[in-house]
């Protein structure tokens, strides 16, 4: 979708009354904490926390409005050492653990729209409750009861969705996403470079680990953990204009890798990049591995493992019936979305994929699965049988306990996660992420009248909306100027054209606060364009992630007030230049 289909298109950006009857259904049911639902939000102490987060008040503000905060809050960091004496519950409701349980971040509030986080439902508390309350440890399938059952059947739930063959597929749930993408690297490292397992990363021929440089940060961070020399032996791919892996330079290093014999243990894709949901094309990029396997006879193929963590619910859209729109989501999103489910069609393609049901899935932390589409590559993965003498060998190949990273893995993601997808279903999934997507692109509306606002990669159409905003009177066309900034890689002139327009938002930015949405400055929000050596320079900008079920376009119009007036206010007197 181009810019220009989202400008002037108001009568597209519309919320149809069908549309927002079922919402409001879906968030009295499953994201208003309602007793009347859920009666485990009858406790009186609960009530009270619950009711407290019903607020639209900036966080920092909170202790202050807290009965007694500041004084309660002085308590707590003087108390440092555990009582002699047992305090029993009826005597003490332990004031300083319901003011720091009320004024976590609040998720709830409708402005807050920081970053790829979002409220737990009501149904994912309800199930991580049980969870805890049965307190299984996944680990292993004595440990875990009929706990591992469930981990079992939900995996399968997920993997039919995704496309994968539920009997052949199989998967764990973790300990968050950065978990996920490590096991990810390790599927292929194990299965190119077996000896690693026993002698180090060195003990192998020449390998390098291929990631995209628009991933997220644990792309690089895992490298460091399993003792890769991140220097030499990974290669970062450029990213095109929207944000996504670029094939063509994937392949010329695919290419000199295996000219000269260099195993590529594994491609760690993004579908839904943190900042701007760039979708890597995974069926292109799994089709040229296996032509250039087929080409240069590589006997093991490189593991393409894709890092789903933000994108992963777009799935629940993958049977959508696009053309009757049994939702009545409006024309902007519904586009959109067709967009996105031809994309994400294509995960089926992959070796296996991070999934965050603490992101988008609206599941409390954490709640994260690896999905692997083939559970034999679990066997590449196995530690020596004699380092579990203590468990029993007849339950060998009916857990993954050899195979897995962790000692202990929490069953509370999986309760959590069986409990949202029984109760919302398909259904109300696609309600909550269609509002939010109808937001985004709202959102994205509003800036692009605005005058002075860039927005980054609108065609992508998730839930991240980046945009840069300009000196109205020094710039008057704000597409003119951001293609200015994409060549400050090779430009003084460019460069530095750049920074005064980034000190000018960032100023905004600070000024403004918390009042509207609560965003986040981003120092990355785009990427010029290359110069020699493939070396590039991070453009910063703003971003506003609509994942939260509970923000409205009456959040959003206030918000887009307070940036013209403040723009306004702020622009320089100097005649438009640009």
């Amino acid at each position: 979708m181009k810019n220009q289909d989202l400008l002037g298109l108001s009568s597209d950006n519309i919320l149809n009354a069908e549309f927002e009857k079922k919402y409001h259904d879906v968030i009295a049911h499953f994201f208003s904490r309602d007793p009347k639902y859920w009666p485990i939000f009858q406790d009186k102490t609960i009530q009270s926390i619950t009711q407290f987060r019903k607020t639209t008040t900036n966080d920092n503000d909170q202790l202050q409005r807290y009965s007694n905060g500041p004084q309660l809050f002085e308590r707590l960091m003087a108390d440092t050492q555990i009582q002699q004496n047992i305090n029993y519950p009826e005597n003490d409701p332990n004031e300083l653990l319901m003011l720091v349980s009320t004024l976590c971040k609040n998720w709830e509030n409708p402005l807050a729209v920081e970053n790829v986080i979002a409220m737990p439902s009501d149904p994912g508390v309800y199930g991580s409750i049980l969870g805890l309350m049965g307190n299984p440890n996944m680990v292993y399938c004595e440990y875990s009861g009929v706990a591992d059952a469930l981990e079992k059947v939900t995996i399968k739930k997920v993997a039919k969705l995704v496309g994968y063959d539920p009997e052949v597929a199989s998967g764990v749930f973790t300990q968050g996403g950065t978990m996920c993408n490590l096991y990810g690297y390790l599927f292929g490292l194990r299965k190119s470079m077996p000896n690693s397992k026993h002698l180090g990363m060195a003990a192998d021929q020449d390998y390098r680990i291929i990631n995209s440089q628009g991933g997220h940060y644990s792309n690089m961070t895992n490298l460091a953990l399993l003792g890769v020399d991140v220097d030499n032996k990974t290669i970062r791919i450029k990213v095109s204009e929207d944000n996504t892996i670029n094939l063509e330079h994937l392949e010329r290093e695919l290419r000199a890798c295996f000219t000269v014999k260099c195993k590529v243990p594994t491609i760690m894709l993004t579908t839904g990049t943190t900042d701007t949901f760039g979708v890597d094309d995974v069926k292109g990029v799994c089709e040229l591995r296996d032509r250039l396997c087929e080409e240069f006879e590589i006997p093991v193929k490189p593991h393409v493992h894709v890092d789903a963590a933000v994108g992963w619910p777009i799935i629940f859209f993958l049977e959508y019936d696009f053309s009757g729109n049994p939702l009545a989501i409006n024309d902007v999103t519904l586009e959109g979305l067709r967009q996105n489910v031809e994309k994400f069609k294509h995960l089926k393609y992959a070796d296996s994929i991070t999934i965050d049901f603490h992101k988008w899935g609206y599941v409390p932390y954490t709640s994260s699965l690896v999905l692997v589409k083939n559970g034999n590559d679990f066997v590449a993965l196995e530690n020596d049988p004699e380092n579990f003498t203590y468990f029993e060998h007849e339950l060998e190949g009916q857990t993954h306990l050899q195979s897995t990273i962790e000692c202990t893995r929490s069953g509370v993601g999986i309760f959590g996660a069986y409990s949202a997808m029984h109760y919302m279903g398909i259904e109300g999934y696609q309600t909550i992420i269609a509002h939010c997507l109808q937001n985004a692109n709202y959102m994205r509306h509003q800036l692009l009248e605005m005058g002075n606002a860039k927005v980054i990669v609108p065609q992508n159409q998730g839930p991240s909306v980046g945009f840069k905003l300009y000196d109205p009177n020094l710039v008057k066309d704000p597409n003119v100027a951001f293609d200015i900034e994409l060549t400050c890689a090779t430009d003084k002139e460019a460069y530095d054209f750049m920074v005064h327009n980034t000190q000018w938002h960032r100023k905004l930015f600070l000024q403004r606060g918390r009042e509207g949405l609560f965003t986040n400055w981003v120092d990355s929000i785009a990427c010029s364009k290359y110069a020699k050596n493939n070396r590039y320079i991070y453009l910063p900008g703003e971003k506003a992630v609509f994942m939260n079920p509970n923000t409205e376009r009456a959040h959003i119009d206030n918000f887009m007030k307070i940036l013209t007036e403040m723009s306004q206010n702020m622009s320089s007197k100097k005649a438009a230049k640009i």
